[in-house]
């Protein structure tokens, strides 16, 4: 198998361009959005360049960041997803390789004059590169402990929150308050929260699988699914300056998860459709872009 149809075919699989070119572009404007709200700031037509900037690079390091998943992976993957490109060898490191080095060529000519991004974005390319190094080294930290993990994990997507606060500022030609940033980071991470605890929400999880109930129970890992979107958007609305009506319209996607958290609980299914709350995270990022607009 050549490397371009293994590449290809990891990207298909892995990586749907169109789902993922949507999650990116809705990333990149919801998250600016948010940062706007939150600070009684409006995203205007001028911002468009940098907001297609900001789509690019987050195209690009989410790609990034799906290749070093499946490599830490792999031992897992070989025994409960078989089928997944590296984990059945059907591409090559080296493919891989090759394929992150477009994405970081990628990224870096697309923040060449955004200097402040460029930074960010490299700082986080760098700390995922020594997380996969240390994983590789010592097993454990790649291991069964998804909290563990998750911790280890956390400054990866902190620094993405950190790259949309700063390409705000650049668009804003201004620092936000202090609460602004740290409001607006809280709720980005909470939002991420449901799709992370609902994507291994499962009552009876299956032999050797992975779930956070071997970690923290059901309880708490329903209640981490169900409940971080209705509190991220608590949390906007005590903290945005904007109409009711805008922040109805935020709460909406998060209520949607919420009501059919309360349908799967009562009928007692075994796993959780991480699908919904995919769609709950998607549908809140572009509430976050429109009010970012509109006010």
């Amino acid at each position: 198998m050549t490397a371009s149809v293994g590449i290809s075919n990891f990207i298909l699989t892995r990586y749907p361009p169109v789902l993922s070119s949507v999650y990116a572009f809705a990333f990149g404007t919801g998250g600016i959005g948010l940062f706007a709200a939150l600070a009684g700031a409006r995203i205007t037509v001028s911002a468009i360049p940098l907001l297609g900037i900001v789509t690019v690079t987050l195209l690009a390091d989410l790609l990034i960041m799906r290749v070093i998943d499946d490599i830490r992976d792999q031992d897992y993957d070989r025994v409960a997803n078989p089928q997944r490109p590296v984990a059945s060898e059907a591409i090559q490191l080296r493919d891989l390789s090759m394929l992150t080095a477009a994405c970081v060529t990628t990224i870096v000519a697309a923040n060449l004059f955004f200097h402040a991004g460029m930074v960010v974005i490299v700082g986080q390319l760098l700390y995922a590169a020594a997380v996969l190094a240390v994983g590789q080294r010592f097993p454990a930290a790649r291991g069964e402990n998804l909290v563990l993990n998750v911790l280890i994990g956390f400054p990866v997507q902190l620094l993405l929150y950190v790259y949309l606060l700063v390409a705000f500022i650049e668009i804003q030609h201004e620092v936000p308050d202090a609460y602004v940033c740290a409001l607006g980071i809280l709720i980005l991470t909470l939002c991420a929260g449901q799709v992370e605890f609902g994507k291994k929400l499962v009552r009876q999880p299956a032999p050797g699988e992975r779930s956070y109930v071997n970690s923290i129970g059901y309880q708490a890992t329903s209640l981490l699914t169900i409940g971080t979107g209705p509190l991220a958007a608590a949390l906007f609305a005590i903290g945005a300056p904007v109409s009711p009506l805008s922040k109805a319209f935020v709460a909406m996607p998060a209520l949607g998860v919420a009501a059919f958290g309360i349908k799967y609980l009562s009928h007692k299914d075994n796993r959780w459709p991480a699908a919904v709350s995919a769609l709950g995270l998607l549908g809140t990022l572009v509430a976050f872009a429109v009010v970012g607009v509109v006010g």
